[in-house]
């Protein structure tokens, strides 16, 4: 046990392990996994080279309150912010908005405020997002900020008056800067909107996808597919090892935003298309085309039956499943395994250091062939 490296860690929502070494926080993830999976191979956790200030996100809770402003994270189980000079898990960058933000929101601009997103590349350029029920505007601030922090490239502001958790609303307009931020992966660069999802821990991010990748022994042969491919984030990692990447998405967005990332990294075997997945994997059934590898990196609710199902159709040697969620995980891994694939081993990778929570890839192999 040590004494943890935050000053709000005993009251703030965000961590709860920063009271173990490293070390320590490592055992108890992998002890975690390893009752969770007892009936699997559950390979030693990937750990992090920087278990501090890794995060590329973060998303600060606003209010005023006893005509003061109040800027900082909520408190474990709770909707009280816990204001800090410093979170120990965001990126210097984020850190440095943070402070700037802390100091510089007067009351007229934190009016209607619900959230400030902030997102950061490993070149150290940020985008901020305001969101809240009114457009304060911002001027000011907003000339004072990129002054003092020339690396803010993008600012927006989202309007959100639902009455509900959702973080981001519907509507948005660009105050400042560029639309999307370049962020940077392995040797990738990719343009990302707020909306959209990026793993918050880049480096870890590069580990999980190279496991991913050698996960099916991949070869110039291969032809993969990727479901929820986002904005073919994964795909691309490998398209230089594959035949093909054919990513498929609901989002229309998320799709022109692959197309895009391919086009601007040069990378002309990666192809997405905006489609339901039903629709997709039975036009790709009917047609009897042949797929080596299907990949998936759902969201924390995992896969539904029906997403199973299809992917199950198409028949491939090897699945290999990207998972946020070890509880979703292994409800998932039950349902694959009644389509006859089968769990060959279970990586988990930390991308979540000082918390709770825990990154996997398993290797699911066909016993259909044949």
């Amino acid at each position: 046990r040590v004494n943890p490296k935050c000053e709000a860690a005993k009251i703030c929502g965000g961590c709860q392990l920063q009271y173990r070494t490293y070390t320590s926080q490592q055992l108890f993830k992998q002890k975690n996994m390893e009752t969770l999976f007892s009936d699997y191979k559950v390979l030693d956790c990937i750990s992090a080279d920087q278990p501090w200030y890794y995060r590329n996100k973060a998303q600060f809770p606003v209010q005023i309150k006893d005509g003061k402003v109040i800027m900082g994270f909520y408190r474990k189980h709770s909707n009280d912010i816990v204001q800090n000079s410093q979170c120990c898990i965001q990126s210097p960058s984020i850190n440095e908005i943070y402070q700037f933000l802390q100091k510089n929101l007067t009351l007229e601009d934190a009016a209607g405020l619900r959230h400030i997103f902030v997102r950061s590349s490993k070149r150290g350029q940020s985008q901020i997002v305001f969101i809240g029920k009114q457009n304060n505007g911002w001027d000011a601030l907003i000339q004072k900020l990129i002054k003092e922090i020339p690396d803010v490239v993008s600012i927006f502001y989202n309007h959100n008056d639902m009455n509900n958790n959702v973080i981001l609303g519907y509507t948005f307009e660009c105050l400042y800067g560029e639309s999307e931020l370049k962020m940077q992966y392995m040797d990738l660069e990719v343009f990302v909107s707020f909306q959209s999802f990026f793993q918050v821990n880049t480096q870890q991010m590069e580990k999980l996808y190279q496991v991913a990748a050698d996960a099916f022994h991949p070869n110039k042969e291969m032809r993969v597919v990727e479901f929820y491919s986002g904005l073919g984030t994964i795909g691309m990692s490998i398209a230089d090892r594959v035949k093909e990447v054919i990513g498929v998405d609901i989002v229309p967005s998320a799709v022109e935003d692959a197309r895009k990332n391919c086009e601007i990294n040069g990378i002309k075997n990666c192809f997405y298309e905006c489609k339901d997945a039903t629709e997709f994997a039975a036009q790709m059934v009917r047609e009897k085309q042949k797929v080596d590898v299907v990949i998936v990196d759902p969201p924390r609710k995992g896969c539904t039956l029906q997403g199973i199902e299809d992917m199950s159709s198409l028949n491939a040697k090897n699945i290999v499943y990207v998972s946020c969620n070890p509880v979703t995980l292994k409800r998932d891994i039950k349902h694959f395994e009644e389509k006859r694939y089968q769990v060959q081993w279970i990586q988990p990778v930390d991308l979540f250091p000082q918390t709770i929570h825990v990154e996997a890839v398993c290797l699911l192999n066909n016993q259909n062939e044949g």
